[in-house]
């Protein structure tokens, strides 16, 4: 499984640097979410139905929209064999963006454990929509690519910008995204959604305490 290879990697996370966790104007709430070897991020779908050039449809009508990266065989669940997972981190074809929407409140299936809020500025989640905008590939005339989905309720695939591969998977795209919406998250060999995860975990601690404890939810 491609969770225990990434389990061989270094993941050791480095706390986020206090001075540079945002705690003003913090109008705006995503979620990191953590989920065996893979990580994504929920946000508010009426932002990315007003901000996204590429995802504004997918987001009508829905409260969140979940985004994710990983490598297009894999991800997709085309080929879920260890074989496949082995190839993604050396020889990966193509990447591919998994985007999930939820029509009302999706934190009944989402283990509390396994997902931290996290609050930013709203000059933030405009940079976070930008960067996920740019992991898109588009065809020749600038529309979105589709892949097939192999499963049910996972949502819809694109194609995707970059390369997935042993040092630039899933969490270190999260990672940067995260970096997009302002937060001090090192990204560069934070391999393992742990290592990841950790990082936006203190970073959702100190923005409760600093607002006496009663941090977004």
């Amino acid at each position: 499984m491609l969770s225990c290879l990434l389990l061989l990697l270094p993941g050791c996370s480095t706390l986020p640097d206090t001075k540079k966790i945002p705690t003003h104007n913090t109008s705006q709430q995503i979620h990191f979410i953590y989920r065996e070897w893979h990580t994504s991020i929920l946000l508010p779908a009426a932002a990315v139905r007003t901000q996204s050039r590429y995802l504004n449809h997918e987001a009508e009508g829905q409260q969140f929209i979940r985004v994710g990266w990983g490598d297009g065989d894999y991800f997709t669940g085309k080929s879920k064999t260890v074989g496949t997972a082995t190839k993604a981190l050396f020889v990966s074809q193509y990447s591919a963006l998994q985007v999930l929407a939820y029509g009302q409140d999706p934190f009944a299936s989402i283990p509390s454990e396994t997902r931290v809020p996290l609050a930013i500025t709203e000059s933030g989640l405009r940079k976070l929509i930008r960067y996920i905008d740019k992991s898109l590939a588009l065809d020749k005339a600038r529309q979105l690519v589709p892949l097939q989905a192999y499963g049910e309720g996972v949502g819809h695939f694109y194609l995707a910008q970059g390369r997935y591969g042993l040092f630039t998977n899933c969490n270190t795209w999260s990672g940067r995204a995260l970096q997009a919406a302002g937060l001090p998250v090192r990204s560069r060999l934070q391999l393992t959604a742990q290592s990841v995860f950790e990082q936006a975990q203190a970073i959702s601690a100190y923005q409760a305490s600093i607002q006496g404890g009663s941090g977004p939810e």
